[in-house]
């Protein structure tokens, strides 16, 4: 790697300041590669891109986020605190890690079967899916080079939160 990348890597890193968020979670959600759509003209197979796991990624936090607050995240934008990272491509599935953080305390138990349940309802959300309590390690582990065509591009800054 290059110094401008690990320089890059280090930045968004520091940037990444989970210690003031209430309870992250490290989040990895795995995405179906291919999905089936039947018509007036047969089956047909539609191949996942990288700008559909954007919006199936935008999708499921629309959903998270008004479970969570309710019509406050639609009326008044609240979001929660979120860092995606888009891995894969190529042989290996693409799938997303994330940092999330939960808000409130009476969601800590239920949280991550929230997050499992979401994405599994959604059009690309595939079944393999891991969420656990987390600190700067999976931060670290979420923005290492490998896995990542091009590292610049691998945090998904269109559905990134990060108020802090």
């Amino acid at each position: 790697m290059t110094s401008l990348s690990r320089s890059l890597q280090q930045s968004i890193r520091q940037w990444i300041d989970i210690d003031h968020w209430n309870h992250p979670f490290g989040v990895t959600l795995t995405l179906k590669q291919r999905i089936w759509i039947d018509n007036d003209r047969g089956r047909h197979g539609i191949t996942l891109t990288p700008e559909d796991g954007s919006r199936n990624l935008r999708h499921f936090l629309n959903v998270l986020n008004k479970q969570v607050y309710g019509s406050s995240s639609r009326r008044f934008g609240k979001r929660l605190p979120v860092i995606p990272v888009l891995e894969g491509g190529g042989t290996k599935r693409l799938h997303y890690h994330l940092v999330i953080d939960c808000p409130r305390e009476d969601l800590i138990e239920h949280f991550p079967s929230m997050v499992i349940q979401t994405w599994r309802q959604t059009l690309w959300g595939y079944d393999q899916t891991h969420i656990t309590p987390c600190d700067r390690g999976w931060v670290s582990y979420i923005t290492k080079f490998r896995d990542k065509p091009d590292f610049g591009q691998s945090i998904d800054w269109l559905n990134c939160h990060n108020p802090h």
